[in-house]
């Protein structure tokens, strides 16, 4: 089963500190470098390129859902500088796919010592209560990330999603109207599926599947892509929910036209 982790991996190969909303006391000054930055400028010419193919590859290696050849790439990257929080992150997520989701919650509390608040890595511990059906300690963390998202030109491409995932853990912490609303704040005029998975998931809740099939055949339709990683992260996240079957058991009943292969962001 798939599931989306890495939807902010994609970090440039020299972060900033101010790309990085943090809360931690100990997070650096404003215009103070992080130490893993200064350390990776620190790198010799050679060692940069090298480091920087081998990250790129095996986040290219994860989105091809290729796990075992993301970490084996990891390891070249760390062989390199093992203290990047970006790495970090993937080898976590990498950990989740394999559901070790205890050595994930280990890796992802060394990132946020490196970096203190780090945004993406908040994001995917609240992915773990999520896929393990914490559903109020997932609501806890992604709150104040939804709060944060919109600050910066990174993240706030992750709102919608955010939103769909907060009005899920509404559902399962008892809170319907709060979804609902959550849902009602956006239209089919919106650039982001949350409309239509919003629909669909309270049409599931509701015990409508076929209408919740409806509303994600539309979705499929509208916002179709080659090779269906747009749609991907909403559809597993109904997937963890346990509102749709997974792909790869073949029995999903959604005339959708989904595509079930290893797919990008």
């Amino acid at each position: 089963m798939r599931i989306f982790i890495t939807s902010l991996l994609a970090t440039a190969f020299l972060a900033s500190a101010q790309d990085e909303p943090a809360t931690d006391a100990k997070r650096p000054k404003k215009g103070e470098k992080p130490q893993f930055v200064i350390d990776l400028e620190a790198l010799s010419k050679e060692d940069k390129v090298a480091y920087s193919d081998a990250f790129r590859r095996a986040n290219s290696l994860f989105q091809q859902k290729r796990i075992f050849e993301s970490l084996e790439a990891l390891e070249e990257v760390d062989a390199i500088y093992a203290k990047n929080p970006a790495s970090l992150t993937l080898r976590g997520a990498c950990y989740v796919e394999f559901r070790a989701f205890d050595k994930a919650r280990m890796v992802f509390a060394k990132s946020l010592k490196i970096s203190p608040g780090n945004f993406n890595v908040r994001f995917n511990v609240a992915e773990i209560e999520f896929v393990t059906k914490n559903y109020a300690k997932s609501l806890k963390t992604l709150e104040p990330l939804l709060l944060e998202a919109n600050k910066n030109k990174a993240t706030e491409t992750m709102t919608p999603l955010i939103k769909f995932k907060i009005a899920l853990c509404k559902i399962k912490t008892g809170d319907l109207a709060g979804a609902e609303a959550i849902v009602a704040e956006t239209d089919f005029l919106d650039d982001s599926p949350l409309f239509y998975f919003g629909k669909a998931a309270l049409d599931y809740e509701k015990d409508n599947g076929a209408g919740a099939e409806r509303w994600l055949a539309r979705a499929a339709r509208i916002f179709r892509s080659s090779n269906g990683g747009l749609l991907a992260p909403w559809q597993d996240t109904l997937i963890e929910f346990g509102y749709i079957k997974s792909f790869y058991g073949g029995d999903l009943e959604v005339e959708s036209g989904i595509s079930t292969g290893s797919e990008g962001e």
